[in-house]
């Protein structure tokens, strides 16, 4: 079964869990791991482990470091990620859509812009909406930090991401805030179905809303 929650009571719960993954891992080692990453030129995920090493620890000389890390690959970071959503998006499946409405036919990314539209009966096409992409500014004191977040002009901030299932790329939209603040995540419970067959044959089924390339 799969629920809607408001984020800020899913928050409260992760982040006790998380406090308790923190233990395992040192500010250097977030540091260290940040610096691996950025070797492969892994700009996103490096920018994630310099977040935590900036976030978590008391040594305020890896604090330093780690942010001025930030500042200087998170550009790079979005960058790629322009890169791997840019193009023209159709509508695929609409399987969880908590904001009816939200989610048009098409979506087309370009270097600047994030556009919603439709084609007409005369295949003409119809703007819906076009949203200056502004990514939301870093900010080391929220509990949670993604480069991917886009602010939007009445303040919904949505993520996009890409994966390649079965040789198909797939862009999945989702609203992290709608524009009052508030959010709700999918509580996913098809890993704790009992029957294997049911389980495996639950988890190939799609329950997020995807586009696939026009």
């Amino acid at each position: 079964m799969i629920y809607t929650f408001r984020l800020n009571f899913i928050f409260f719960l992760l982040f006790f869990s998380n406090l308790e993954a923190q233990k395992s891992l040192t500010q250097k080692d977030w540091f260290e791991s940040g610096e691996k990453f950025l070797k492969k030129k892994n700009f996103e995920f490096a920018t994630s482990q310099f977040y935590m090493a900036e976030k978590y620890g008391s040594d305020t000389i890896i604090k330093k470091k780690a942010r001025k890390k930030i500042d200087s690959i998170l550009p790079l970071a979005q960058k790629n990620i322009i890169n791997e959503l840019k193009g023209d998006w159709k509508l695929k499946e609409l399987n969880y859509n908590p904001y009816p409405g939200k989610f048009p036919e098409y979506i087309r990314i370009t270097d600047n812009e994030v556009v919603f539209y439709k084609v007409g009966s005369n295949n003409d096409e119809i703007k819906l909406r076009t949203e200056q992409i502004r990514f939301l500014p870093y900010d080391s004191l929220k509990y949670d930090f993604s480069a991917r977040r886009i602010i939007f002009s009445n303040s919904e901030v949505w993520t996009f991401w890409v994966s390649r299932k079965k040789r198909q790329k797939k862009l999945y939209p989702k609203i992290y805030k709608d524009s009052i603040g508030n959010s709700k995540i999918l509580l996913d419970e098809r890993g704790i179905i009992i029957d294997k067959k049911e389980r495996k044959k639950a988890l190939q089924k799609e329950i997020y809303t995807y586009y696939t390339k026009k």
